[in-house]
């Protein structure tokens, strides 16, 4: 495991992220309205690549804002 800052919030991985791996694109091969969210941890990193009309799909855009107000709760 990798050394991380003590208030890093770590993003656990989810069944859809295992689901988007056969689909999963590197940095470089996503293109414009593809998610960017990163669905493994690295080596290389692969990113869930789902179409979108933002940065990230419906399910990862509801991911981020759950983890946001998690970690605005606990300062």
């Amino acid at each position: 495991m990798r050394d991380r800052k003590p208030d890093t919030i770590i993003i656990p991985p989810h069944k859809y992220d295992l689901e988007r791996l056969p689909f999963a694109k590197r940095l470089l091969e996503l293109r414009p309205g593809e998610c960017i969210w990163p669905i493994n941890d690295g080596s290389p990193f692969l990113f869930c690549a789902a179409k979108t009309a933002g940065k990230y799909c419906q399910h990862h855009q509801s991911r981020a804002v759950a983890v946001h107000r998690i970690a605005k709760r606990e300062k």
